[in-house]
């Protein structure tokens, strides 16, 4: 009888297994790497704002970015990053002093539609009434979609060391995003629903702006931006009920900082770019005639002429009157922005709106 082999002993499962057996080294170079040691920001009155961060070097914005990577401002940059290849590098074509202060405004008014507006004061409008009202909701969605699509297209494209007005407009998208959908649900709730698409011309125009952000931001922010703030003021003033009241008061403000930095930017660009005064009062003259060819088309001005008189009956003489008076309130801060800004545009003016401006509100 053959003798059995014998059994190597199985391994302990007592045995002690070192956690950094198969680590590497700590290497810690990386440590003491920096710019500027030592830095500290303080907060103010207001807490830590994005614009207290700007501290030495980090508050050092040049007119420049020549760094293609996503290395953010004052940081060391890494060796052999591959390229990102922004196309906006250039300060002078998205700067705006007041990007840091308008992201901290934006982030602490930010409101929310699904409970911020008192939806149960909506109480049932004339037929006529509540289509007029659903159709200028189409077209303010409309309008915020694009909005959204025009920020976000030259967002990525703008170079990561202006990180300030990066964070801005993203704000700004989100504030699109927000009126796109409190007009949609204004025009879904009281038994209406969205009416006819917009003439589409001015979106058009702003989205296939290809002469570079600054020539968005005309269109976008003083041009649209502007007339729909101004179209915004005037159904304030004609809301019918809470709710209403409730979403034109919070986009009027949301409007009111893409205004600022719209105009803070084009200040920003006349003023540190040879001819770009001139390009801008080229700019004027086509985006004006898109724009007085889109105000041509009868839908939007019979719909707010009905919203202003309360019904069709008075719409042909008090409603239009209405209608009238906003124009010429829009014609006038419209010239008076680009006088400020240097462009003198009132012998140019198509005559088609320029005859507005004596009808606005004093």
């Amino acid at each position: 009888m053959t003798e059995k082999t014998a059994a190597k002993p199985a391994a302990s499962s007592d045995r002690p297994v070192d956690p950094m057996a198969d680590r590497p080294a700590p290497n810690l170079k990386w440590m003491g790497i920096t710019h500027q040691w030592g830095t500290r920001v303080k907060p103010g009155k207001h807490g830590l704002r994005l614009g207290d961060l700007n501290v030495g070097i980090y508050g050092e914005v040049p007119a420049v970015w020549n760094d293609q990577t996503r290395n953010p401002r004052g940081a060391v940059a890494r060796r052999g990053i591959p390229p990102v290849g922004y196309a906006i590098r250039d300060k002078a074509d998205l700067w705006a002093d007041s990007a840091a202060d308008m992201y901290e405004e934006a982030i602490q008014r930010r409101w929310a539609p699904a409970v911020d507006v008192p939806w149960a004061s909506i109480a049932p409008l004339p037929d006529a009434v509540e289509q007029a009202v659903c159709q200028v909701m189409t077209e303010l969605s409309q309008y915020a979609n694009v909005d959204v699509e025009a920020v976000t297209h030259w967002q990525h494209q703008m170079a990561y060391g202006y990180h300030e007005v990066k964070q801005y407009l993203a704000t700004v998208s989100f504030d699109a995003a927000r009126h796109m959908e409190v007009f949609r649900k204004r025009a879904l709730c009281n038994g209406g629903g969205l009416g006819l698409e917009g003439p589409g011309e001015v979106n058009r125009m702003i989205l296939e702006s290809r002469g570079g952000w600054t020539e968005t931001v005309l269109y976008l922010f003083l041009m649209r931006g502007l007339f729909t703030q101004t179209l915004l003021r005037y159904l304030e003033q004609h809301a019918h009920n809470h709710a209403e009241r409730a979403i034109y008061t919070n986009c009027i403000e949301d409007k009111a900082r893409h205004l600022t930095y719209g105009i803070d930017h084009l200040w920003y660009a006349i003023n540190h770019q040879n001819d770009q005064k001139l390009i801008v009062n080229q700019l004027c003259i086509i985006g004006e005639r898109i724009l007085v060819r889109e105000l041509k088309d009868p839908v939007l001005r019979e719909a707010l002429a009905i919203i202003f008189a309360g019904g069709i009956e008075h719409a042909s003489g008090k409603g239009i009157a209405t209608y009238e008076q906003m124009l010429g309130d829009f014609v006038r801060r419209y010239l008076d922005t680009l006088k400020w800004l240097g462009v003198e545009r009132t012998i140019l003016f198509p005559p088609e709106l320029a005859g507005y401006v004596g009808k606005g509100a004093r």
